[in-house]
């Protein structure tokens, strides 16, 4: 076997063994069952609700850790109905962000959706086209049409279901000559009253007050908990403010639970989403802020309630924030600081936690929190406030690191959000070496389509094309060498034959030779598969950007097909219930289309290489073309479409440019043939065209 043909194998097998490893993590996330998320409670705006500042209208009872003896005093707690209230607007898109639906038990996050984003890619592709046109489709079809995409949700049952950034256990410890304690478990589920809405502010109270009997109770209230929650336009933070007042006149020792933000669903794709809790860290010898993931698909040998440690706030490291992800969204929850130059709040001393929640089909996820223990309360000092700033929005490149970029904040950039872009986990290379190369890698390819979307109009597809000739310009020299390299292995291969007839079965003496016939004539069988070799870390780091980066989901290349570059191009579908393997219940015409392109590139290959091959390695080069159809075709055929489109166009354009090398190679070797073909004419020669006599030294002449 020559090195030619050893070195065509080498790139065929370095090229099965990625796009295997591809579709085994294709067809595991395949597996994965997709929550559908709950249905939002329609969005109700009552009229702001004017409370006195020391106690509320009614109160209940609260659940005492212990129950006093008859006659003494109790605790009671406010008492308000159920409701949920929008705040800010998903259909705006010059306006907010985000629109928050806000429930008041446990003043928490009942939804929060995007502007801008969709659950399914028909539903972005009509509201692109019409806004007005898909508001009414959704108002008549509600089945069919999901609206905006909802980042967080209630988790869990109805009866017991976790909300995001509602504040859950208190304690209270009243200090003086009778002291008395509460330690309330499930504040989370005690409605809250609403003090004031407007378009961007939501207030809530909850208050506590104490006495033998209800009437008798309010005129000695306790404590009081305001939760504050702003919105600002062209914003994805929102503002939280916990305000805690001693109403008693004594001193009081209080500890809350506050909630984190949960409940992302998974992306219902065939690819899935790995949802995850995760949390930043900084400190180190480097003093960076270091990103820890929890992956679900770890919660299998967890119990419910189970808490899971997730660093403090007062020791190094020091956890920063806390939050959730799944694969293009997430949100983080930053506990602000007490000192305006300070990155951690070291001063509240709060440990961060990550609780096992259930969720309604049975099945587990990570509800994050963080708790603020031992806030002293005297009577001079009555009030301490906790400040909370949670980004909830598209984990995008641009956002976290871009300043020029709409939304960007420069403390998304201090705290490491970046970080959020899980490019580890997508990586189809699962290698130390290759995860450590992947990440700038990515990162680039995702800064590089951006900019190239500046040029092509916003069109991602048409971006991934110029894509394509920008890397074979850059690789033409090599490529040029290459086929520069291949010519002369092809004009060596009778040499190369009457070597291997000289040494016969002394492979040593034959390598030798061999490689000195090589380096005589400048030629290298390796040139040949390094074009391939250099575009196989492109090819990867294209997946993985097509994997994590927000900005391409949803994103088309042409208006009826390949409407989403991150998914399989699916021009036909049909029902589940008739999947087939390997297949799903899709057509995919573009690997189809992928797959021609390279049989193409093959034949042109063995076409070159079988005017010097022996018949039987003739023959096998043409099995090994006709066996790499049907397995490129089973490696890529749920690969994402824009990973497709790139390797499609890269082929097309490698045999373009593979015949004007060809072709320009040819020209060359013509022009030098007609050179040395030159007939001399009879008679003397001018004499500037004579050969010069040899001169001795001293330059005289000799003879």
């Amino acid at each position: 076997m020559d090195l030619r043909r050893l070195g065509a194998m080498v790139v065929v097998l370095v090229v099965g063994v990625v796009f295997l490893m591809l579709y085994a993590n294709s067809q595991h996330r395949q597996r994965q069952t997709a929550q559908t998320p709950a249905k939002s409670a329609p969005a109700t705006a009552p009229v702001p609700a004017a409370a006195p500042a020391a106690a509320p209208a009614r109160a209940a009872a609260a659940t005492p850790r212990h129950a006093p003896a008859e006659g003494t005093d109790k605790w009671f707690g406010t008492r308000a109905e159920p409701q949920i209230i929008a705040l800010g607007s998903a259909d705006d898109p010059n306006g907010y962000c985000l629109q928050l639906q806000l429930a008041a038990e446990g003043a928490g996050v009942y939804t929060a959706k995007l502007t801008g984003y969709f659950w399914a890619v028909q539903e972005t592709r009509l509201f692109e086209k019409d806004p007005q046109a898909y508001k009414r489709a959704l108002a008549e079809n509600p089945q069919e049409y999901q609206g905006h995409y909802s980042v967080l949700n209630p988790v869990g049952p109805e009866d017991a279901q976790v909300l995001s950034l509602a504040t859950q256990r208190l304690t209270v410890q009243l200090q003086g000559d009778q002291p008395a304690e509460l330690v309330l478990e499930d504040l989370d589920r005690k409605p809250w009253q609403l003090l004031q809405l407007t378009e961007d502010t939501a207030q809530f109270a909850y208050v506590l007050c104490r006495g033998p009997n209800w009437d008798a109770a309010q005129a000695n209230p306790i404590l009081r908990l305001v939760k504050t929650y702003s919105l600002r336009k062209s914003d994805y933070t929102v503002y939280v403010s916990l305000r805690v007042e001693n109403l008693s006149g004594r001193t009081l020792r209080v500890s809350l639970d506050q909630r984190g933000p949960t409940g992302l669903p998974e992306d219902g794709d065939r690819t899935g989403s790995r949802r995850q809790a995760l949390y930043g860290q900084y400190g180190g010898p480097d003093r960076a802020i270091k990103v820890i993931r929890h992956q679900a698909k770890g919660l299998g040998k967890l119990a419910y309630g189970q808490r899971l440690p997730a660093g403090v706030s007062h020791q190094s490291p020091s956890t920063l924030w806390i939050g959730s992800a799944n694969r293009y969204f997430g949100a983080m929850m930053y506990l602000v600081p007490t000192e305006p130059d300070k990155l951690a709040a070291v001063g509240w001393r709060a440990p961060f936690y990550i609780d096992v929640a259930r969720e309604s089909g049975g099945s587990k996820t990570y509800a994050p929190g963080v708790t603020i223990p031992d806030l002293l309360l005297p009577p001079d000092q009555p009030a301490k406030e906790v400040h909370l700033e949670v980004f909830i929005g598209p984990k995008k490149r641009a956002l976290f690191a871009d300043s020029r970029a709409p939304g960007y904040r420069q403390a998304y950039e201090r705290l490491n959000y970046l970080g959020a872009i899980d490019i580890e986990s997508y990586c189809c290379i699962q290698l130390p070496l290759t995860l450590g190369m992947i990440r700038p890698l990515t990162l680039g390819m995702m800064w590089l389509l951006g900019a190239l979307t500046v040029v092509t109009l916003g069109n991602y597809g048409v971006a991934i094309i110029l894509l394509v000739f920008l890397v074979r310009l850059v690789l033409h020299p090599i490529t040029k060498k290459s086929q520069v390299s291949m010519v002369r292995l092809q004009k060596l291969a009778p040499q190369v034959a009457k070597l291997k007839d000289k040494y016969g079965k002394d492979k040593a003496a034959y390598n030798r030779e061999i490689m000195a016939l090589y380096k005589q004539h400048g030629a290298s069988p390796l040139w040949g598969c390094l074009p391939m070799l250099l575009q196989i870390p492109i090819w990867v780091a294209l997946y993985t950007a097509l994997s994590v980066a927000v900005e391409l989901r949803h994103a088309g290349f042409l208006p009826v097909w390949i409407t989403d570059l991150s998914a399989p191009d699916a021009l036909w579908t049909w029902p589940e219930r008739y999947s087939l393997p390997f297949v799903g219940n899709t057509f995919n015409f573009l690997p189809i289309l992928m797959t021609v392109a390279m049989f193409f590139q093959s034949k042109v290959m063995s076409s070159m290489s079988q005017t010097t091959a022996t018949p039987d390695q003739a023959r096998q080069q043409k099995m090994m073309q006709y066996m790499m159809v049907p397995m490129m075709l089973l490696f890529f055929y749920a690969a994402p479409s824009g990973l497709t489109l790139y390797i499609m166009a890269s082929t097309f354009a490698g045999l373009a440019e593979q015949k004007v090398i060809r072709k320009h190679i040819q020209d060359r070797e013509a022009a030098a043939a007609a050179a040395e073909a030159t007939v001399p004419l009879p008679g003397k020669t001018f004499r500037g065209q004579r050969p010069r006599k040899p001169r001795g030294p001293f330059w005289t002449k000799r003879g």
